[in-house]
């Protein structure tokens, strides 16, 4: 019996452990845990790493941000296995490695996976359902971003608002509902997801041809981002005081990443662009680390968000992270 047409794969094979991590692109979780990290430490006064560590809700919305993270990429997937078949057919799905069916129900999971461990975050920290009406939130704006948002011009605002979401969530147990909806963590919320929104940009074609103004749109967004960073750090500003350091690490990612992506736009190689998205995204958790430091002044906790970076680097050598 032939396969059907409508399928993105006409081959059956069996999958393997590497399909599935490949499929999450499992390498990019760690931006999304450095986020929670970020805003759970920059939302409590409480600067006793260990002491943080031991609370049941910093575990559970770190596993809540990775389930709703990781099923949105598998989604991304499902949503995308037509085009993917034209595009990328080496892809999991439109390979055959890993089949539609099974990859929704995965994606499914993993996202129930994430709302539930928010809600046990909200029990055990006595929340009023804060972590859960965020990570809810969450879950439906990476739904709507993978199904629809995607391709439209409101896809990078659409990515932008998962990771402030993502920041949110993090701090979502500091207290009441108006001390979570507050600054600092708003604030360098807000500029994460402009940055992200840059990159989302600059991620449009990244398979394609991409226009060189395309890209350089998107690399000034980033920019910005980067900027609204600074400009949080400075209403900080001391002598010796820790956004110092920020405003100095600041400058050297930003000068990292300008230097990278000239360079992908020059060439403008699919290849390079890829590979140039994937370093902009790894940049997230050195900016995650960066504003704890000078939000908190505690290079533990920022040691903590920032040591994150080699698991991804270690993985992303082997796995895709784009």
């Amino acid at each position: 019996m032939s396969a059907d047409s409508s399928t993105p794969s006409s081959t059956k094979q069996s999958s393997t452990v590497y399909d599935w991590l490949k499929l999450m692109r499992l390498p990019t979780v760690f931006t999304a845990l450095s986020n929670v990290l970020c805003g759970f430490f920059i939302s409590t006064t409480d600067r006793d790493l260990p002491a943080l560590a031991a609370r049941p809700e910093f575990w559970l919305l770190l596993l809540s941000s990775a389930g709703l993270y990781l099923g949105g990429m598998v989604l991304n997937d499902v949503f995308d296995a037509e085009l993917d078949s034209r595009e990328r057919p080496e892809r999991p799905i439109p390979s055959g490695r890993i089949s539609h069916k099974h990859a929704t129900v995965f994606g499914v999971m993993l996202v129930a996976t994430g709302l539930i461990a928010a809600f046990a975050a909200d029990v055990v920290s006595k929340t009023q359902n804060t972590s859960f009406q965020i990570a809810s939130v969450l879950a439906a704006a990476v739904v709507l971003y993978d199904s629809v948002l995607k391709s439209t011009i409101a896809g990078p605002l659409g990515m932008g608002a998962c990771r402030f979401l993502n920041i949110m969530l993090g701090a979502s147990c500091c207290g009441s509902w108006d001390d979570v909806w507050s600054t600092p963590q708003l604030a360098v919320a807000t500029a994460l997801a402009v940055y992200v929104i840059g990159v989302t940009w600059f991620a449009r074609n990244e398979a394609g041809n991409s226009s060189r103004s395309g890209l350089m749109a998107g690399l000034s967004v980033v920019i910005v981002g980067l900027c609204i960073d600074g400009w949080v750090a400075l209403q900080d500003l001391q002598p010796q005081s820790p956004a110092t350091g920020a405003l100095i690490a600041l400058g050297l990612i930003g000068a990292n990443v300008i230097f990278r992506a000239a360079k992908a736009i020059s060439a403008n190689q699919p290849v390079l662009l890829q590979k140039t998205v994937g370093f902009m995204l790894l940049h997230i958790i050195f900016l995650d680390a960066t504003m704890t430091f000078c939000m908190t002044g505690s290079g533990r906790m920022a040691a903590a968000v920032v040591v994150l970076v080699i698991p991804a680097t270690l993985m992303k050598r082997v796995i895709p992270m784009s």
